[in-house]
């Protein structure tokens, strides 16, 4: 039995080390993994500790993985054990070396992982852990918004029926109540939502045209500009940005 990583080589392991690391298996989310321990010299030991003190120099610069979605910094992996044989896989350290004096040797310990299979697993973790949580969102149907030849779809989010406007209820100095104001009240939607960047485009043009025009009498007017804020999303393994939406529209 034999492995190469890096730069360092020794072939006096001391268990078989193929595995997997778990994620959530029974999804079949793991990657394959390798546990190795083993005798190795004073100066093995010290190029064992260099291999990883260089990738984790690099490693740590690297741009977050589940945003990057590539493997960045890596080390190759190579060997043979208990009739398994791998090379140059590239891997990512899971822990780092460990050493304990034993007479002449060192026993080293040190855990891997194949960075693209591990990647793979996490993104698509990432993308179950979104559809959960999106499952348990409340269905509230959409909202479309169309004038000029410009239109926007909006999921969501809240119920926007609201009201503004209408009478007041106060106090006499005896402590009755009375009403004052108009004997009516506005209907208005206090919108709140998720698009696309193509409705979330939509939507401004939609703004910048309507508040042009004179509106007719049962329009639903916006009474304040669309604002957003922008998230990246991972949707069938495909980066894309949601945005969140408020926008409060007025019956005229």
């Amino acid at each position: 039995m034999a492995i190469t990583l890096g730069n360092f080589t020794f072939n006096t392991l001391l268990t078989q080390p193929f595995g997997f690391e778990e994620l959530e298996a029974y999804s079949g989310l793991s990657a394959r993994a390798w546990r190795v321990s083993g005798l190795c010299t004073p100066a093995q030991w010290a190029t064992l500790t260099s291999t990883y003190e260089t990738w984790r120099s690099t490693r740590i610069t690297d741009e977050d993985t589940l945003k990057s979605r590539v493997l960045g910094t890596t080390v190759s992996f190579t060997g043979n054990a208990a009739g398994l044989s791998w090379s140059a896989i590239p891997c990512w350290f899971l822990a780092a070396p460990r050493g304990d004096q034993t007479g002449a040797y060192i026993s080293a310990s040190f855990d891997i992982v194949d960075a693209a299979q591990y990647l793979a697993a996490l993104l698509a973790q990432q993308e179950k852990n979104k559809e959960r949580d999106d499952a348990l969102k409340p269905d509230l149907g959409q909202l479309t918004l169309s004038y000029g030849g410009y239109t926007a779809v909006l999921t969501l989010t809240q119920p926007p029926e609201s009201y503004a406007g209408g009478p007041q209820v106060q106090l006499t100095a005896a402590g009755q109540p009375y009403i004052t104001g108009v004997l009516n009240a506005l209907r208005i939607r206090n919108v709140e939502g998720t698009c696309n960047s193509t409705n979330w485009t939509a939507l401004q043009n939609y703004y910048e045209a309507i508040v042009r025009a004179t509106p007719a009498s049962g329009t639903w007017y916006p009474s304040t500009a669309p604002a957003a804020t922008a998230t990246a999303n991972i949707i069938n393994g495909v980066k894309t940005t949601e945005y969140a939406v408020t926008l409060q529209l007025t019956q005229l």
